[in-house]
């Protein structure tokens, strides 16, 4: 009765909240180690560009494992972090860089982009820097929206794509919220420095996958076919 008491009670669901965080960060740390090392290296500049775009693309596969990590987690509390990570990643790495890489791709180009424009102080290279900035910041909702849909529905990357821009701009209360929680992370980020994401980044995709599971539901009753569901299930 009482290691029942104990299990239920609240400061043992926040250390197990803190301790599952820390641990899925860890890996998730350790799968960007080479763009940590390439930033500790080099400094961003449109001459280095390449470099850093070769070590981002481990990141989409990290993002998407650890959002298909804690929604398990989220729905069952007792399993293992290292090995549900792992076991995401191995279900959702290959998936995930085919989403990952059209847009990471996008992405570099825009900010090359912006770094040309801040060079150019013009009045017109400054309207486009802050459009190009715009875009830039809600393509880190679509983003993901992207790879969040990808690890639960077996759907063509196009129309991940599709539903990716449909809920962004749809479903402006669940995407306000995101697009706050990403631009206190941005805030956070200048206050402290750019490591800071990958120290948090565990509980900055937790409190976007809370955000965000009534849109990951709607997306189960209005776009997979009934006789899918059962099926679409086991990817989570």
């Amino acid at each position: 009765m009482a290691q029942t008491s104990y299990t239920e009670g609240s400061f043992y669901r926040f250390s197990q909240v803190v301790y599952w965080l820390m641990v899925v960060n860890f890996w998730f740390v350790l799968s960007n180690l080479l763009l940590i090392t390439v930033f500790l290296l080099w400094v961003p500049s449109i001459i280095s560009a390449v470099i850093f775009y070769i070590a981002s693309l481990p990141m989409g596969p990290a993002i998407a494992t650890l959002c298909h990590s804690l929604t398990k987690f989220s729905k069952d509390k007792d399993i293992p972090p290292t090995k549900t990570y792992f076991q995401s990643l191995r279900k959702n790495g290959i998936e995930a860089l085919k989403v990952w890489i059209p847009i990471v791709t996008v992405g570099y180009i825009l900010v090359i982009d912006i770094q040309y424009f801040q060079q150019n102080p013009t009045v017109f290279y400054q309207i486009l820097n802050g459009v190009f900035l715009v875009v830039l910041f809600l393509m880190t909702i679509f983003t993901f929206y992207s790879l969040l849909i990808m690890t639960h529905y077996s759907f063509r990357i196009r129309d991940i794509y599709r539903l990716s821009v449909y809920y962004l701009f749809t479903w402006i209360k669940i995407s306000s919220g995101n697009l706050c929680i990403v631009f206190l992370s941005i805030v956070l980020i200048f206050l402290t420095n750019d490591f800071i994401v990958l120290l948090l980044g565990s509980i900055i995709v937790w409190v976007l996958v809370l955000n965000s599971r009534k849109l990951l539901a709607d997306v189960k009753v209005s776009f997979v076919k009934s006789d899918q569901r059962d099926l679409e299930e086991e990817k989570v």
